[in-house]
């Protein structure tokens, strides 16, 4: 009966969270929308501060699927006041590690052999720990290093809470966005939380980048031990390396900043435009670096829970779309615009002078001529121009794409903020986009199958 009494009091802790907010906006907005009462600006910001800065600290406390809730809600640009975009912006998915006694149970049941036979060394105390899981450190019985990437025991309960109070808060909710059904955001959410739950896909996805990888110079991925990964543990081999972003290896006089950057993009510039298939979620956790014998970086990528598929069609209308921008043809990015879905075509009239006066501010900046792009600028004046497009709600594509540039974009500006990211990457991405784009089908479904149905020997998916 634990898990039924641990349920209700969760449901009840979040309720009382997101139902007091919801009264605290319902009654202002039926006041106007009803009434005619004004409620100036400076309110609204009040409100919209004071309850981004709630939901922040209720997604930290309660853990579960809540923080990467907020961190897709912060994406959402089109739909969220600028206050709880930069709230929410700051989550995240770092929490304090599960007691190895609560593990244990749980990481011994899903093998069919001792782990004592398993592994000859497998530290308790986890290296870092998320909503969804923890990692441990460890040599196998062969001497390979790894890294034990475990699932909590509870999670996929816990998922399911939040999942259903979701579900009820998009409902009210929605009343304030009557010209934009958020059900299909709801959708989005889910099968995002539910995707990074499935270490198997996970594992899938990280043999199909490794693979993508190996032989490249100066950037590893992990690879799967197929022996050793289970429905509930992903075991890769170990990847030397600090934080990208640590002043231990910033501070290092041996260290090429300019390089580390170039391997970055590279890196991203491949796996998007090349192969088609990208880590979704670049933020210094996920990224390492080090220094090999002769003093180059090498970047290592770990953690694939987020990982989108860029396929050549829509490729093909984001390079239709900046080729517009590039060309400062309105009428044509208009077209592009309802290519990837932004807004319908029966828009087009009214969002001209908005996307017209967004592309003349843009192309009048020229971050080509050296320092940093001013991004928080960019950032703001993007925000300030989604305002004004009401009834917009942006493909979740797009809104992955555009969320992987932003973290990019702030891991650019710890390791080198002097050097122009953007001259780097123009060759870069010139070269990948005269290779012809990613393939029709990044990811063919015997490749899927085939990683899917890997040998596990010594272990069990129970």
């Amino acid at each position: 009966m634990g898990w039924v009494w641990h349920t209700v009091v969760r449901s009840i802790w979040i309720g009382m969270v997101l139902f007091p907010m919801w009264l605290a906006y319902v009654v202002p907005w039926v006041r106007m929308r009803r009434f005619g009462a004004t409620i100036p600006d400076a309110v609204w910001e009040r409100k919209h501060r004071k309850h981004a800065a709630r939901f922040y600290r209720l997604a930290v406390r309660m853990r579960g699927g809540l923080i990467k809730v907020g961190q897709i809600l912060s994406t959402r640009v089109d739909l969220m006041p600028r206050e709880w975009i930069a709230e929410l912006s700051g989550l995240q998915d770092e929490v304090d590690p599960t007691p190895w006694s609560d593990v244990e149970p749980h990481l011994r049941a899903g093998y069919d052999a001792p782990l004592e036979s398993l592994f000859t060394e497998l530290d308790q105390e986890a290296i870092a720990a998320a909503s969804f899981g923890q990692v441990h450190r460890g040599i196998t019985a062969d001497g390979t290093r790894i890294a034990l990437k475990i699932r909590y025991a509870d999670i996929e309960r816990k998922l399911a809470v939040d999942l259903w109070l979701m579900s009820w808060a998009v409902r009210l909710f929605n009343v304030f966005l009557p010209k934009i059904r958020l059900s299909p955001i709801y959708d989005e959410i889910k099968r995002a939380l539910t995707t990074e739950l499935d270490y198997e896909q996970e594992a899938r996805f990280t043999r199909i980048i490794h693979g993508h990888f190996e032989g490249r110079e100066g950037v590893e991925v992990p690879r799967v031990i197929d022996a050793l990964t289970t429905r509930d543990v992903i075991c890769t081999t170990w990847v030397d390396g600090v934080k990208i972003t640590s002043p231990k290896l910033l501070d290092d006089p041996r260290l090429d900043r300019a390089k580390l950057l170039e391997r970055l993009l590279w890196a991203w510039i491949q796996m998007m435009y090349v192969d088609g298939v990208f880590q979704s979620d670049p933020h210094p956790g996920n990224l390492l670096a080090r220094l090999d014998d002769a003093g180059e970086p090498i970047l290592g990528v770990v953690d694939f829970g987020q990982v989108k598929i860029l396929d050549r069609a829509f490729h093909q209308k984001l390079v239709s779309s900046v080729m517009a921008f590039a060309m400062g043809n309105v009428d044509m990015f208009l077209g592009a615009l309802v290519d990837i879905g932004l807004f319908p075509e029966s828009e087009k009239d009214r969002m001209r002078p908005i996307v017209a006066e967004l592309m003349e501010h843009l192309r009048g900046a020229d971050p080509m001529s050296g320092g940093q792009l001013d991004f928080a600028a960019l950032r703001m004046r993007v925000l300030e121009t989604v305002d004004r497009m009401e009834g917009v709600a942006i493909p979740q594509e797009l809104v992955l794409y555009g969320r992987t540039f932003a973290l990019l974009a702030g891991v650019t500006r710890s390791i080198a903020p002097d050097v122009n990211a953007l001259a780097i990457a123009r060759p870069l991405v010139t070269q990948a986009l005269l290779a012809g784009g990613p393939p029709e089908q990044p990811v063919k479904t015997p490749e899927i199958a085939a990683a899917s149905s890997a040998p596990r020997t010594g272990a069990s998916n129970g």
